[in-house]
Formats: structure tokens, sequence, C-alpha cells
């Protein structure tokens, strides 16, 4: 190949994949655990959305303030592994300011928010704390660029606590549903007032029994599955 040509070549291909940089919508995922997870066999729910996507053909980049998974190595790596989110975390962590605005500086495209079940455990009240922080939340993003897309969990389901009291498990049960109830009302109250936030519904078809290690966080059918159901989404979005 003569010089001239193989400059050519190189520019073209240069150019080629600053265009492709520039037209993809960056997605941040943001949650607790099941956002943050993925150690070998597992690799993350994100690992198998990043699949997903490529294998459409989407233009797309995965960003936040954090790479990898927390709780060891996955089973798979992949070039986009940015997240935003920890274990533990509630609706109030997320929502905190100090932990909030690194996320927000982001100014994603896209949001991936799953966080609720862990207010659940720490007695939350979901539908006056949850929602408030939620809320604010998506409206945080939603200043930082206006043309934002959220899609919000309501999340997985957990096997309730054994060791709790028959009234106790039953109430924790409960919880479960209810929070799916507290994100439908603040997707509905946020879509009014002119923010694009779309509900997925994770917990339906999610057998905590069957699709997670522990009860909580989920195997590699579990991350599949999750995958999926954002997917379904954002291949009309993207």
């Amino acid at each position: 190949m003569k010089i001239q040509s193989l400059f050519g070549w190189l520019v073209g291909m240069y150019v080629g994949v600053g265009a492709f940089a520039a037209g993809a919508q960056t997605i941040l995922p943001y949650g607790d655990s099941v956002t943050t997870f993925g150690a070998n066999p597992e690799s993350s729910y994100r690992y198998w959305l990043y699949q997903d996507l490529t294998d459409a053909g989407f233009s797309f980049l995965f960003v936040g303030t954090r790479n990898g998974v927390e709780n060891g190595a996955p089973a798979n790596s992949w070039p986009q592994e940015a997240y935003s989110g920890h274990e533990g975390w509630t609706s109030s962590d997320a929502a905190n300011p100090a932990n909030l605005n690194p996320v927000v500086g982001k100014a994603p495209d896209i949001v991936i928010l799953d966080f609720g079940s862990n207010d659940i455990l720490a007695g939350i009240d979901l539908r006056t704390t949850t929602a408030t922080n939620l809320e604010t939340i998506i409206q945080a993003f939603a200043a930082a660029k206006p043309s934002v897309t959220i899609l919000i969990a309501a999340p997985t389901g957990f096997v309730v606590d054994p060791t709790l009291s028959s009234r106790q498990r039953s109430q924790q049960k409960s919880q479960q549903s209810k929070l799916a109830g507290v994100i439908g009302k603040v997707v509905k109250a946020e879509n009014k007032a002119g923010i694009r936030v779309i509900k997925v519904n994770q917990m339906g078809g999610f057998n905590p029994r069957k699709d997670t290690i522990d009860g909580a966080h989920p195997n590699v059918q579990g991350e599949q599955k999750i995958a999926n159901k954002y997917f379904q989404v954002l291949r009309r979005i993207l």
C-alpha cells in the first residue's frame, strides 16, 4: 500500500471512530448491589446488556464514576464497565448531594436507576422518604440535561429473612410490592412534570429463589433476565 493511501485510510478510520463516539448515546447505570455486583461466575447485568446492545448494532457508551464490579473479579470483562452506585445504598444515600452530584455531573443521555430495596430493609418509609428521594434524583439528572431519559426499575424481589416472625416476613414481602406501586406514582408525577421517565418492571418474572445466588443478588440467569428487560426498552429509545 502506498504511503499516501495508507495515510488516507488511517485518517478515514480516525474520522469514522470519532463519528461513532460523537453519535453514541451515553448510558449511566445508577443503583445498589444489583447494579454493582457480578463476581465470577457472574458478570453483572451490565455485561449482558452491553452484549445485547452491541449485538443489535446500537451506538452507545456506558458512563459512571466507577468501573468493574464491587464484589470481586467478574467472569467476563468488557470495554464499558462504567457505572455508579454502591452495595447497601438506600435511596437516601443515592439522593445525598455528596454522592449524587458527581454522578449527575456525567450528564448522561439515559439513566438506569435502581434503588429502593434497601429502604425496605432499613425501615425507610416508602411513600414519603423513598418517593421524595427518587424524585430528587430524577429531577437532578433532568436539571443537568433536560432531554435525559430515566429508566427506573421496580426492583427485583428478594427472599424474606427466615429468622423474622411470621408477621414480619409477611410485612417485608408486602413492602416489596408496595415499592413497585410507589415507583409507579413517581413515574407518573415526573412524566407530568415533563421529564421522560419509564418504569421497567424488573420484579415481574424474576424468581428470587431461582434467579439469585443468595436470595437477593442475581445469578447469571437473573442477570440475563434483568438485562433483557432493560434492552427491550432501550432498543426503542436508541
